[in-house]
């Protein structure tokens, strides 16, 4: 299909919930009741009826022991009909970023007028693993397990690998398997940036994060949680104060020399959720659009840099529009460390009051799959609050890449 046969494509809407402490407040919620959550405000917010939505894409990393089909059963707790598809996407922090990629693309070529695309993430969830020694389908007693493994003297068989390092926060492509603490560290190190930079970094973030709390600018946007005790969550549990002092006081992470647990993203639970449209549902429904989804570029590289990746990826998602850094209002580039906005913005010459202006997820926490789709809400909000043309979200990846969205307000 020739370029001028595609579609514009609209963010018409971004519910996100609040964000949980790991093993906190939102710890009983599974990702999908956490995305069921952020989808079934989306369609009250926004009085869309529930049978004009054609489908539903949903970012999410941690699913083992979530059952099948995560985002189906997001969507059904949402509120939308059984009718209506699901699919569910894992592309490591990006997660949400692809999925809101492919569903712009459905709506882009004309397949489909009406998408809900967002991310969920249940850190607090994500179980255990248990290499299996046994032939025998179903679920076992732990005890004959351990009896079997040790039986034929294979004791890494019942050992509990944690799902959540293991497929989320480590690269598995090296024998030692480093976290990507260490991979920013390694970054932090070679790329010569100081550990003060980090700490002052850090500070910024969650200075911004509570100033943004406290004018509360995404109020809107956050969806309150009934807790099981009755009470409501409403703001982030995770919000970090702008501490300097004890940030420069923690030692460095294992095995790392600069980068301490400050200046890394903290684990969090949260689910996201956008509206994306085309110009007929937008007539049909009586939309008012956020912003326009423009084009989208992926970067990949070495499998341990992932922490330099959001460079090329907005370098390439630039040349393809003719734009240049200064065409771009604001910039949000996920904190998964410190060390990716510093090398981000010290490489393509990024005033820092044009990057993360907001805070991020070093301030209020970082649920894997969900995030992406939180920065790029966010950033449409930022773009018409101050009247810009252009945004850029980008969020780096587990496996050395990054994928990046330009956004245009209208």
């Amino acid at each position: 299909m020739r370029k001028s046969a595609l579609r514009n494509v609209y963010m018409c809407g971004f519910t996100r919930t609040p964000h949980g402490k790991f093993m906190g407040a939102l710890k009983d919620f599974s990702a999908a009741e956490l995305g069921g959550i952020a989808i079934k405000k989306l369609l009250q917010k926004y009085e869309i009826p529930r049978e004009e939505v054609n489908g539903v894409f949903m970012g999410e990393v941690l699913t083992a022991g979530e059952g099948q089909a995560p985002a189906r059963r997001a969507a059904i707790l949402g509120g939308l009909p059984e009718s209506c598809p699901a699919e569910t996407f894992n592309k490591v922090c990006s997660s949400s970023l692809v999925a809101l990629h492919h569903a712009t693309n459905m709506i882009r070529v004309g397949e489909v007028n009406l998408m809900i695309s967002g991310g969920m993430e249940s850190m607090s969830r994500s179980p255990y693993l248990l290499r299996r020694v046994s032939a025998k389908p179903g679920d076992q007693n732990l005890a004959t397990l351990y009896e079997e493994a040790t039986s034929l003297r294979d004791a890494e068989s019942v050992l509990a690998y944690d799902s959540m390092f293991y497929d989320g926060l480590t690269e598995p492509s090296r024998m030692d398997r480093p976290n990507m603490a260490m991979l920013s560290d390694l970054c932090a190190v070679d790329k010569n940036i100081p550990r003060d930079d980090l700490d002052q970094y850090a500070y910024l973030s969650c200075a911004r994060a509570s100033m943004t709390d406290l004018e509360d600018r995404m109020a809107e946007h956050i969806v309150p949680i009934t807790l099981s005790d009755g009470t409501e969550l409403t703001r982030d549990e995770t919000l970090r104060g702008p501490e300097l002092e004890k940030m420069k006081n923690m030692a460095p992470l294992p095995k790392c020399t600069r980068v301490t647990l400050a200046a890394m993203s903290q684990l969090a639970d949260g689910a996201s959720a956008l509206l994306i449209a085309s110009d007929d549902a937008i007539r049909r429904l009586h939309l008012v659009p956020l912003a326009r989804i423009v084009d989208f570029a992926t970067f990949s590289h070495d499998l341990e840099w992932y922490t330099t990746a959001p460079v090329p990826a907005i370098g390439r998602l630039l040349l393809k529009n003719e734009l240049d850094i200064s065409d771009i209002g604001f910039f949000e580039v996920n904190e998964a460390s410190a060390v990716v906005p510093i090398y981000t913005a010290k490489e393509l010459r990024i005033p820092r009051g044009r990057l993360n202006i907001w805070g991020g997820s070093i301030a209020i926490g970082h649920p894997l799959g969900a995030t992406s789709a939180r920065i790029t809400g966010t950033l449409a909000v930022q773009i018409q609050k101050h009247a810009l043309r252009y945004g850029i979200a980008t969020t780096c990846n587990g496996g050395g890449e990054a994928v990046a969205v330009l956004l245009e307000r209208v």
